[in-house]
């Protein structure tokens, strides 16, 4: 028991040391990151999903979110134009087109999947990696750095709390876990650190911080449960191993992709 906890300890500090380091850095480091986030996690999810597939099966998904991914940073940063948007076209079509020479019976299947992955992991990330850029062409890091705060402040909180106070299940068909002792706990150290970072990041206002908290809660907790559905469809525990003691990336950044959406839609709608 003791081991677990120092490896889950030592993991983890990593897993933070170097999430705070790319993002504080500059927006090269933070590409990287996201870049790599995206690469493993699409691996892990169509490793989990399409498990008996050819390797190109597999992997046609992960080019073609890398390639999205490497794409919208670019025009982020300016380094590209608005028109390349128009390459989303060329990615979808070369991802229809090449089922008609898999002859594996299960094409559309196996394409409804591919898709799914780029919807549910690279999309999200694509839009944390706008957040860096939100009101102007120069990066700043202090949405994204936020948003991370609240992230794992939700889920720390929601583990404090559970396990001091929690008796009511939030959602016990999917995650018998979660209690709603522990959902409020979450919620309530998420806002104490939100009005923190208004006078850290001024990015945004006070006001938009402590909504931006309250949908990390709501949306983080949804995606947890989102990926606990998954795990229970496939009968699996972990979605890997990569992270000794915790895991795979997936189960690391489950509230992320559901999270970062909501959060996404409330800041364009509002600057």
């Amino acid at each position: 028991m003791k081991s677990n906890f120092t490896q889950r300890a030592i993991t983890g500090g990593i897993f933070v040391a170097a999430i705070i380091g790319c993002t504080l850095l500059s927006e090269f480091s933070f590409f990287i990151l996201l870049f790599a986030i995206n690469f493993l996690c699409l691996l892990e999810f169509y490793e989990l999903v399409l498990p008996d597939k050819r390797w190109i099966e597999k992997y046609l998904g992960i080019i073609c979110g890398s390639i999205i991914f490497i794409m919208f940073a670019l025009i982020f940063s300016a380094d590209l134009s608005l028109a390349w948007y128009y390459n989303l076209i060329p990615v979808f079509l070369f991802m229809f087109i090449i089922k008609l020479f898999e002859k594996t019976h299960n094409e559309f299947s196996t394409l409804a999947f591919q898709v799914l992955g780029l919807l549910y992991i690279t999309l999200p990330l694509v839009m944390l990696c706008k957040m860096g850029f939100l009101n102007s062409l120069t990066y700043s890091a202090g949405l994204p750095m936020g948003f991370f705060f609240l992230l794992w402040t939700s889920d720390t909180g929601a583990y404090i709390a559970g396990r001091a106070f929690g008796k009511t299940k939030l959602f016990e068909r999917i995650s018998p876990k979660k209690t709603w002792e522990g959902s409020i706990g979450g919620t309530i150290f998420t806002m104490a650190i939100a009005f923190a970072l208004s006078f850290v990041f001024d990015d945004v206002q006070l006001i938009d911080w402590l909504i931006i908290g309250l949908l990390v809660v709501v949306f983080g907790t949804f995606g947890d449960l989102f990926e606990s559905l998954l795990k229970r469809n496939l009968h699996i525990k972990d979605s890997g191993t990569l992270l000794p003691g915790h895991g795979g990336v997936l189960d690391r950044f489950d509230g992320l992709f559901l999270a970062i959406p909501a959060v996404f839609f409330y800041l364009m709608l509002t600057n």
